[in-house]
């Protein structure tokens, strides 16, 4: 055989050298186009799921080359390389990354980078991404991040993270990690330790922008196997907002399945507890209960007086009040330490036409002016006081709150609504919320739980939500 060979290319020395040079030059091309093309596609997916696990956030974005280039292709490529590069781009899609720097990343595919581009871009070749930094330095931060894990060692997953993966790759979509989620939402992050980790696909429609997807209190990538996240096999792919709210006063609704959902992070902190411990006599067992009770909570606006804001809360307690008498005693005893004014009143069936008697009204007045500052009451469900009401900011009123049980249908954890462009005009939405959470007049969120889940043990949940923006008419 090899003779036959070695003969047939002294024979044909064209046909040979045509056949070797048609072989060679590809080769070569490959050589000089290897940082723009990964040949091992699982290799690929390893870059970027290394890149999702060194970002604190990730956001995709779909190309639209008859638009001009977003102000970011601008800042880092200079006007004219990106319009080269944005035409290139089309319907594609592309990334804007944060990490522990702080300034953002702009990720583009390298199938539409330039053989050759300004040096003076901080641009990184990453498999088959180029990563483009603000600096040099920015640029060389991103590489130390990266390079920390040799790519073929293989990152763990899960049906959530390729999910996540799947999502940001192939549409608009938001992932973040816990630094990601406090440098976004400011003081509000202790109650949304619940979604540390979540990954959400976006899409808009008008003065709409829809979302769904997975959060977790763990990464997503530690969930185990058989938590799998399949949306169109569980859940509908629409979220409709709540209807109006008859009052334009409230701010904010929620309910939840369990306090801990929310305030959990908080109780669990030493400091917080020995403070209930030694403060308010709440130990270790009544805090499991709290944590373990259904609440609802409504963030009322004030149109006078000393507070912007009021807010409403209910917790289902079945024990009733006298598990709980004790510790409310040690908070009025520590209230009037403090020079407020405590105030007992009765309060006869439906005086605020609700369904239900209220017991035991305590009201905390300023000695200022009188006002009532907070309070609390005890509501009778089912013929038993089960339902414990408590105000900040002004007189507890049941009526405020939906006082009904979440259905189970569905597996709802959570339900929560908010006028957040009205929450911002009162100075009361801090952190670094996007533009679009300032401006909803509208914005509604519900929690569901996973399929695959068997216990109470949750860690991770579905979270589809909708925000409406408000009118540019309304003041």
């Amino acid at each position: 055989m090899l003779k036959r060979i070695k003969n047939l290319f002294y024979d044909l020395p064209l046909t040979s050298t045509g056949l070797f040079a048609l072989l060679l030059l590809p080769s070569i091309g490959l050589l000089f186009l290897k940082d723009h093309f990964s040949l091992i596609p699982a290799e690929q997916e390893q870059r970027f799921l290394w890149l999702m696990t060194r970002m604190n956030l990730l956001q995709s974005f779909e190309g639209d080359s008859q638009r001009s280039p977003p102000r970011l292709w601008q800042e880092r490529l200079g006007i004219n390389m990106a319009s080269e590069i944005w035409r290139r781009q089309g319907r594609g899609i592309w990334w804007q990354a944060w990490a522990d720097d702080g300034e953002a990343y702009l990720i583009v595919p390298a199938i539409i980078w330039p053989i050759k581009s300004n040096p003076l871009v901080a641009a990184y070749h990453f498999g088959d991404l180029v990563a483009i930094g603000s600096n040099a330095l920015h640029r060389q931060q991103l590489i130390q991040g990266l390079e920390q894990q040799p790519v073929k060692q293989s990152i763990s997953t899960s049906d959530l993270q390729r999910y996540c993966k799947s999502v940001l790759k192939s549409g608009p979509a938001l992932m973040w990690r816990p630094a990601g989620l406090a440098a976004i939402s400011g003081s509000m992050a202790s109650i949304l330790q619940f979604s540390r980790f979540g990954c959400l696909s976006l899409s808009s429609d008008q003065n709409k922008l829809s979302w769904q997807g997975v959060v977790g209190l763990r990464s997503l990538a530690s969930a185990p196997v058989f938590l799998n996240a399949e949306p169109s096999r569980y859940y509908s792919f629409s979220y409709d907002l709540p209807s109006k709210s008859d009052s334009e006063q409230i701010l904010l609704r929620l309910s939840a399945k369990k306090t801990d959902l929310l305030f959990g992070s908080l109780l669990s902190k030493k400091l917080i507890q020995n403070s209930l411990e030694t403060y308010y006599d709440l130990q270790p067992a009544s805090r499991l209960k709290l944590a373990s009770a259904p609440f609802s909570l409504i963030l009322h606006k004030q149109l006078k007086g000393t507070f912007k804001a009021s807010l409403q809360m209910q917790f289902a307690l079945p024990e009733g009040p006298s598990k709980w008498k004790p510790i409310l005693k040690t908070i009025g005893q520590r209230l009037e330490n403090r020079d407020l004014i405590k105030d007992t009143k009765a309060v006869t069936k439906n005086s605020q036409n609700i369904n239900g008697d209220l017991f035991d009204m305590t009201l905390w007045r300023q000695h200022q002016d009188d006002s009532v500052v907070g309070g609390w009451a005890w509501q009778q469900q089912n013929g038993e006081l089960t339902i414990l009401n408590i105000a900040l900011g002004a007189a507890p009123y049941p009526a405020l709150i939906i006082n009904q049980s979440m259905p189970s249908l569905g597996g709802d954890v959570m339900r929560f609504s908010a006028d957040t462009a009205g929450l911002n005009r009162l100075g009361l939405l801090d952190g670094r919320w996007p533009s679009l959470v300032k401006q909803a007049g509208e914005i509604g969120i519900k929690l569901n739980s996973l399929p695959g889940i068997k216990s109470d043990n949750r860690h991770w949940w579905w979270m589809s939500g909708q925000l409406r923006l408000e009118p540019a008419s309304r003041p």
